[in-house]
């Protein structure tokens, strides 16, 4: 049993013994293996450069490619950037060229022979197949069938992209998608074969690269910056907003599983320091104060509990009987002092952190946080159940092809009962596919989880309790934990929006769907037709989205360009640019600036034209419908400006108190008596808002709704004289709480690093 935990005991990384006369393996994984069925341990001398060099050395350039990839994606705002998808996109459509221009004698055969099999008396360890796939062909049906789930998957993204209401944003997430697929495909035909074994293992220090350098630069932002909470480096430095630690603490799931691969096949001593660096991450987890990664964190170690359960059942016997319980014993003591390291320094790390952070900034309470007392409260909680349930409505009215990629932000608005209590998502990953693309987009992605999974976790057991290829067992027992946490936190949350997040979680689904592979594939005709009908298809997919990102990139630049000329107040210059970028698919708000621009400068025509366009792509965005009021009161069309208005009111009211107060000005104006109907509605509205901004709830303290809830209760107590006194404790209570919280933030110590 202790064996079994290679991690913590003394056996050896699998892919680290190669026999010595498998030339094809040995000088790509580990140099300084000597022809012999032992593994050299290094001095300690050298242990830093041979950590990682050897393991990259004569690596493919597309792998290259791939894994560099990688390493940015998470250490760029955590790829949650628009540069970071179109990377992803070109780089899935050269790794899918590449294997298209090479052809399938070049390519491994599909195979995990070696891939996650270790070595046993100088002999590669090869993985038992599938119970199921003991035919040929039944194992080509079964890569076949999760071909089609994956590109059902995309297909109905797709066409859920083309009947969206909210067409000027979803393309990215298309875009993403695809690359993501077609990674994932690549993937699990690259993890089989000779060469499977020592990608897997550059994979790993990979994704044990990018967790340390995030945790070091994260230590460095934490202690330095106003934010408090860990982030890692899923931050956006240019907004005070843009700061996500509860992606940090999902990315920290996916990776602390593969730093314990990592730590495999190393010195004893180096093994220790390993631990320490594992402590490392897991306290940032702490520092996240993510209270449902803590929780998929707890999963995840009950998950690895029950595996090693089922392990030690049939096992421990066998070992006493091969090891004297002394040394068993010893053993054991020795897993035990590893994990107090791991937990020991976690605990450090998240005090000593604190401390030092102390020196510059406040600290989260612990205590506030757990019993939700803090500013937030269990607004958290509460909001999420409100995104789920608002989700079964919008499922119901729109259940086939959903309102379209993105469109929750949007579409959700209409069912808020509170001030701000909206998202992006419905923090659920499965809501959010059958919300946004449809109930089939969620079966496909649900079924094709299922058909990769179980047949690995059925594997997993059995191999368990036949004692068999240890190795094997600990690699896949520990990518099965990461990515079975990753879902599990996006149960209640959602962040696989981030490329930092996905592409390793895509990888992984690659390497493990590759288990069923088998060197007795079929060779026969319609084997080979099927190979050649997958590669044509992977290729033709790469080449529409390379071609669709090439063509929206062009106009992303010259969007930009106006975008940046509109923030330094240049307009001419900032309507030419946006009037290039007009046929632009992904043009997101970009015609809501050309008409907000144009109504400013008196072209209320320009700005119609700008508006129709904006609103023909989504009817669904309050902002364009506010402003479509304002373009009408600027014309003198008061009905038009009331029905634009009302229209606002009705999606965004929760959330941009200006729009009633700009819809009672033209009801003051026009209609009054329409304003008398509506005044109980918005008295209740303006007194939840004010007691939002009292408790400066989501912050709201510090936004332009605090000026104008002040603004509609001047304007409602002129109106209304005997509602006046009411209306002066609003407005008294909404300017005291926003000056008491913007002079709070202004007292604060400023970033140190910018």
């Amino acid at each position: 049993m202790a064996k079994w935990l290679g991690w913590l005991d003394a056996s050896d990384y699998g892919d680290m013994h190669m026999t010595p006369n498998h030339p094809s393996i040995q000088p790509s994984i580990h140099p300084t293996i000597q022809p012999s069925s032992h593994l050299t341990i290094q001095p300690f001398s050298c242990i830093l450069l041979p950590m990682f060099r050897p393991t990259f050395s004569r690596v493919p350039r597309v792998e290259w490619l791939l894994l560099g990839f990688l390493l940015f994606s998470v250490l760029w705002r955590g790829g949650k950037s628009l540069e970071a998808t179109w990377m992803l996109v070109a780089v899935a459509a050269i790794l899918t060229t590449a294997d298209a221009i090479r052809g399938s004698k070049k390519i491994d055969p599909p195979s995990l022979l070696r891939s996650f099999g270790g070595a046993r008396n100088g002999e590669l360890t090869p993985l038992r197949p599938l119970r199921r796939t003991s035919e040929g062909q039944g194992m080509e049906n079964y890569f076949l069938s999760l071909w089609v789930l994956v590109f059902g998957f995309l297909s109905w993204t797709t066409l859920s992209y083309f009947f969206s209401t909210t067409g000027n944003y979803g393309l990215d997430e298309v875009l993403r998608d695809g690359a993501l697929v077609l990674i994932f495909l690549w993937t699990m035909r690259h993890a089989g074969g000779e060469s499977g074994a020592g990608f897997l293992h550059r994979f790993i220090h990979t994704m044990t690269i990018a967790a340390l350098l995030g945790t070091f630069f994260g230590l460095l932002v934490y202690v330095m910056q106003p934010v408090n909470r860990f982030v890692g480096t899923f931050f956006d430095y240019r907004f005070h907003t843009d700061y996500w630690p509860n992606a940090w603490a999902q990315f920290v799931l996916l990776t602390w599983p593969v730093i314990v691969l990592w730590m495999q096949g190393k010195s004893g001593k180096l093994r220790f320091a390993g631990c320490g660096l594992l402590g490392i991450v897991l306290g940032t987890l702490l520092l996240s104060y993510s209270r449902g990664a803590m929780i998929a964190f707890g999963g995840q170690i009950l998950l690895l509990g029950f595996l090693v359960g089922v392990n030690s059942r049939r096992n421990i016997g066998q070992e006493l009987k091969m090891d004297p319980s002394a040394k068993l014993r010893g053993k054991w003591k020795i897993i035990a002092a590893k994990i107090v390291v791991v937990f020991v320094t976690a605990i450090a790390l998240f005090f000593t952190a604190n401390a030092v952070r102390g020196e510059f900034h406040a600290v989260q309470s612990v205590g506030e946080k757990i019993t939700f007392t803090g500013d937030e409260g269990g607004s958290s909680i509460d909001e999420r159940e409100q995104f789920w349930k608002q989700s079964i409505v919008l499922i119901s009215e729109r259940p086939l092809f959903g309102w379209g990629p993105y469109s929750f932000r949007f579409v959700q608005q209409r069912f808020q009962t509170g001030v701000l209590q909206t998202s992006d998502h419905p923090h659920n990953v499965f809501l959010k596919l059958a919300v946004e693309r449809g109930i089939p987009a969620a079966i496909f992605f649900i079924v094709f989880l299922l058909c990769a999974l179980l047949p690995v976790v059925k594997l997993q057991i059995a191999d368990c309790r036949a004692a068999t290829l240890q190795s094997a067992i600990c690699n896949r027992m520990f990518l099965l934990v990461a990515l079975l946490g990753v879902l599990a936190h996006n149960l209640i949350d959602f962040n696989l929006q981030f490329v930092g997040i996905a592409l390793p979680f895509w990888m992984m689904f690659g390497i493990l769907a590759g288990h069923g592979k088998s060197l007795e594939i079929s060779q026969d005709k319609f084997g080979v037709l099927n190979k050649k009908f997958v590669h044509k298809i992977d290729l033709i997919i790469a080449v529409i989205l390379m071609t669709v990102a090439l063509r929206e990139g062009a106009f992303l630049v010259t969007s930009s360009i106006g975008r940046h000329a509109e923030t330094r107040g240049d307009s001419s210059t900032a309507l030419a640019w946006y009037d290039r970028s007009t046929p632009e698919w992904f043009s997101r708000d970009m015609h809501l600036s050309r008409a907000l621009l144009a109504t400013m400068r008196g072209e209320t025509l320009r700005a119609q034209e700008a508006m129709d366009v904006f609103l023909h792509l989504n009817a669904e965005d309050p902002r364009g419908w506010r402003l479509q009021g304002d373009i009408a009161r600027e014309e003198g069309d008061i009905a038009a400006a009331v029905d634009g208005y009302g229209n606002a009111y009705a999606l965004g009211k929760w959330n941009d108190l200006s729009i009633t107060l700009a819809l009672a000005e033209t009801l003051i104006e026009n209609e009054p008596l329409l304003l008398i109907q509506m005044k109980l509605e918005m008295d209740a509205l303006l007194g939840s808002f004010v007691e939002a901004i009292a408790h400066n709830e989501h912050f709201i303290a510090l936004s332009h709704n605090a000026e104008d809830a002040i603004a509609l209760a001047a304007l409602l107590a002129e109106e209304f004289p005997d509602s006046a006194p009411r209306y002066e404790v609003l407005a008294a209570r909404a300017d005291f709480a926003m000056r008491a919280e913007r002079a709070k933030v202004k007292s604060r110590p400023v970033g140190y690093l910018w």
